[in-house]
């Protein structure tokens, strides 16, 4: 299967909006992504909680029901909203599906009244008794659901110690900061404070939007521009912050739990290129991108010494982080492997063995593109926020045409900050609270 050669067509239909067009017929549904980004500020926990009560029901629609009834009248169309940190940014998320007008019975169209659904969202909410901004009801019930699902983090012992493992290696740092805040930020909101933030998101947040699929992009563009054209003051958005570690640091902290959770830390500076961009996650792949990674074959395989292991790129914030369960009596030997395995891809490269094997891994990653409207429109996203604007055969090409030479030198820009341990508790009965001292 050939690789799409398309780039969206970048529109700025409003002030601090920028839409990618693809109208590619080839998919069956058409997919409206919008991401209104603002800095990670003291309002993030209003505009996390919002974010929920948002899709409880609006004036013209009162309740979640109602919301659901008019999806399903358009032909089955999906509408749905998020919260969560973006690199360094606080990111509200709405993504609309519906099915393409040539599918539907002749003369039906869907794409206005969806359109006028998310604009009501928006901007004509659900309102609360005698002026009430939102329904108390509905706000104390939405806020319940949060303050549990933050409560049953812990839980999740593999989520959370990531969670930990990020807030404490960038701490100081926005990307080290949480979505919601904090529980207790979660528990004083009011009302207000969600009506306040529902404002200045409208008016202020930088938008991305991202269009794929069976679609007319100018309906899509005039919509924006009627919804946000009036805007003037916009946020400044903060600047990713790549500081250099001066040494390694070291973190252990205890849970009740069976399965030690195990983190390890590298930072990189800015890619000096597309070329640079693509060597270095290729090299992550070769050290631990999936069962093809090195490290997933001795650490695991050969040696015993985790259950899984793999690693990741954030690109956005120049981390590539390896996680991994062990024994938490397994510790320095994963650790020290860990280091070998990485000094040695930084010395000799990968082997030709590993170059194919991560080659195809990455090919058909982009070969699968092309089955997903979801999935191309998040590539696309992700490819215009990191400013590098590569069509999927432009990528393949730069990755059938490197060497291990490159590899190794990309590779050699890691530079390790912090080691981290989530381990089980010497009493198991005993629970550790939230922000507990770490052992450095």
């Amino acid at each position: 299967m050939a690789f799409l050669q398309t780039i969206p067509e970048l529109r700025r239909p409003a002030p601090g909006v920028e839409l990618l067009c693809l109208p590619e017929p080839r998919f069956k549904r058409a997919q409206l992504g919008l991401s209104l980004d603002l800095p990670l500020d003291d309002g993030r926990a209003a505009r996390t909680l919002l974010s929920e009560v948002l899709q409880q029901g609006s004036a013209a629609h009162p309740t979640r029901r109602d919301l659901s009834r008019a999806l399903q009248e358009a032909y089955g169309a999906n509408c749905s909203l998020y919260a969560d940190r973006n690199g360094e940014n606080h990111r509200i998320g709405i993504s609309l599906g519906w099915v393409g007008e040539r599918f539907l019975p002749p003369g039906n169209i869907v794409v206005p009244q969806l359109l006028e659904m998310v604009r009501q969202t928006l901007e004509e909410p659900r309102r609360g008794k005698d002026g009430q901004p939102f329904d108390e009801e509905v706000v104390e019930r939405e806020r319940k659901l949060l303050m549990q699902r933050l409560a049953e983090r812990k839980d999740d012992r593999p989520g959370y110690a990531e969670e930990r493992f990020i807030s404490l290696m960038c701490e100081g740092e926005p990307y080290g900061l949480q979505a919601w805040d904090s529980e207790q930020a979660v528990a004083a909101l009011t009302a207000d404070d969600l009506e306040q933030a529902r404002m200045e998101l409208l008016a202020t947040a930088k938008i991305t939007a991202v269009v794929v699929g069976p679609c007319d992009p100018d309906i899509i563009a005039a919509w924006l521009a009627d919804v946000f054209g009036g805007r003037s003051k916009l946020a400044t958005l903060p600047e990713i912050g790549r500081p250099v570690p001066a040494a390694i640091r070291e973190v252990r902290e205890q849970l009740p739990m069976d399965q030690a959770q195990f983190h390890y830390g590298f930072r990189y500076p800015e890619p000096a290129d597309k070329r640079a961009f693509e060597a270095l996650g290729f090299a992550c792949s070769v050290l631990g991108g999936g069962s093809h990674g090195r490290l997933f074959r001795i650490v695991r395989e050969q040696k015993s010494l985790a259950y899984g292991i793999y690693a990741m790129q954030r690109a956005r914030k120049g981390l590539i982080t390896v996680a991994a369960g062990i024994d938490a009596s397994a510790y320095q030997e994963v650790r020290d492997e860990v280091d070998k395995q990485l000094a040695e891809l930084q010395q000799n490269g990968p082997t030709a063995e590993e170059m194919e094997m991560t080659l195809v891994n990455r090919l058909d990653r982009l070969r699968g593109l092309a089955d997903s409207g979801y999935e191309l429109a998040t590539y696309f996203v992700r490819e215009h926020t990191l400013g590098l604007e590569r069509s999927p055969a432009e990528r393949a090409a730069i990755l059938q045409d490197l060497k291990p030479t490159e590899i190794a030198e990309a590779a050699r820009l890691l530079v390790p900050d912090m080691v981290y341990l989530l381990e089980p508790n010497a009493d198991a009965s005993a629970v550790q609270p939230e922000g507990i001292p770490a052992q450095a």
